[in-house]
């Protein structure tokens, strides 16, 4: 029999300290980690029916950090496709950016283990393998200057 191909939109949020020198990233927990097979990634999620990308933006990073962004200072960075995010899923992806100061209180929720601040230049290897978060601060540095 073979396999219906589903469609999956996903909104992720870079979070940059002042200077785009730091990431914030979500270690996810073991039932995560078993499930995606990576451990850290940016504050995300899948979009829900009806509801604006940037308004799921706002609300996963919520959800999973504890951080209530304001829309509008938030940018969109990056649009991609994933013809093949899983076996079965074809993925779109919003990915955005946000500045927010690295005191900020974090609250994690049950789908994380831990958070910390990520050098760019430093990053985790146990993580989501198309983030391109270099690049991604490159671009957010540009964006946030206009």
């Amino acid at each position: 029999m073979a396999t219906q191909t589903r469609y999956g939109v996903g909104v992720f949020v870079f979070i940059f300290n002042k200077d785009f020198s730091k990431v914030l990233l979500i270690k996810r927990n073991k039932e995560k980690r078993e499930k995606y097979g990576f451990a850290w990634g940016t504050p995300g999620g899948k979009l829900e029916l009806g509801e604006y990308s940037i308004d799921g933006a706002v609300r996963e990073v919520r959800e999973e950090t504890g951080i209530n962004l304001d829309k509008k200072k938030v940018k969109l960075l990056e649009m991609m496709e994933l013809p093949h995010f899983t076996k079965e899923v074809h993925g779109f992806a919003f990915k955005y950016g946000a500045i927010v100061d690295k005191k900020i209180a974090i609250k994690l929720n049950e789908e994380s283990d831990e958070h910390k601040w990520f050098d760019v230049n430093n990053l985790p290897k146990d993580r989501i393998v198309h983030d391109n978060i270099l690049e991604m601060a490159k671009v957010a540095k540009k964006k946030f200057k206009k």
